[in-house]
């Protein structure tokens, strides 16, 4: 069975098709739901045959290719900034560190300023070495 358009011009558009084991419902049209406009949500039409009454139910629409490659490079983005933002951390530990070494130096001098001095370095090339 298919429903067409009421027109008197031979040609018809057909609004929906039935197929056995489908039951045609007569509804008043004036009082056809309208479907919310949700971001992200396809609106399906349902009717429940106790109360006689039309509803929408809303589904996710799956995401694209392309969505779903902004959002990884959103995270990505944020995961640089991240990284750069603990390596500025560290250059700024390491400065604070040779300040005070400098500080140790001009007031004690000595052997003790010469072995924190190698425990300087030592940590500054391992954080250069950091990518």
């Amino acid at each position: 069975m298919i429903i067409i358009e009421n027109t008197e011009e031979t040609k018809v558009k057909v609004s929906a098709v039935f197929s056995l084991g489908e039951i045609a419902v007569e509804y008043d049209m004036s009082t056809l739901p309208q479907p919310e406009n949700l971001p992200g949500k396809l609106a399906e039409l349902f009717y429940d045959k106790e109360t006689g009454k039309l509803y929408y139910e809303y589904t996710d629409i799956p995401k694209t290719a392309l969505e779903l490659l902004q959002e990884e490079t959103q995270q990505l983005k944020l995961a640089i900034a991240e990284s750069a933002e603990a390596q500025q951390q560290d250059k700024i530990e390491n400065q604070l560190a040779i300040a005070e070494l400098a500080e140790v130096v001009a007031t004690k001098g000595g052997i003790m300023a010469k072995l924190y001095w190698d425990l300087i370095k030592m940590n500054l090339r391992t954080v250069d070495q950091v990518p």
